[in-house]
């Protein structure tokens, strides 16, 4: 079975472990894992192009509020925040450990690693890290 594209949202945002995933996060994982291991995530991938922040696809936040309405993740705003928070209900764990017993095991373990070394930066830690990696990415930026 390949996995589709939602797929891997919800086993990016499962990856935390029932913490919460920023949106930032969300994003750059998932750009990390399509960049390094593209030939293992199927064609359907999210196609990211540069943007205000770096990589950036709109499919992942729609992929999410699907998830959302299947009450795989929850979708919350802390109060005095801008940015939505995206953290994998019981349910969501159970289908991401399914999912996951169906996905290339080195893209799963990958994509492990990058929402957890995402989760330890700050939000200009991260933009800043993916820059200096894939210096074409910073190219519509609007971050310093």
């Amino acid at each position: 079975m390949s996995l589709e594209r939602k797929d891997w949202a919800l086993l990016a945002i499962a990856a935390a472990k029932g913490e919460p995933v920023s949106p930032v996060q969300l994003q750059k994982s998932l750009f990390l894992l399509g960049r390094e291991l593209g030939n293992l995530v199927g064609e359907e991938f999210y196609e990211f192009e540069p943007y205000n922040y770096g990589p950036f696809a709109i499919a992942v936040y729609q992929d999410a509020e699907e998830l959302a309405e299947e009450a795989l993740i929850t979708i919350t705003r802390p109060p005095h925040s801008r940015y939505n928070k995206y953290r994998a209900t019981a349910a969501g764990l159970e289908e991401a450990a399914r999912i996951r017993d169906q996905a290339p095991a080195r893209a799963a373990a990958y994509l492990d690693k990058a929402v957890a070394w995402a989760r330890r930066l700050s939000f200009s830690e991260l933009v800043q890290a993916i820059y200096a990696k894939y210096p074409e990415t910073r190219v519509n930026s609007v971050f310093g």
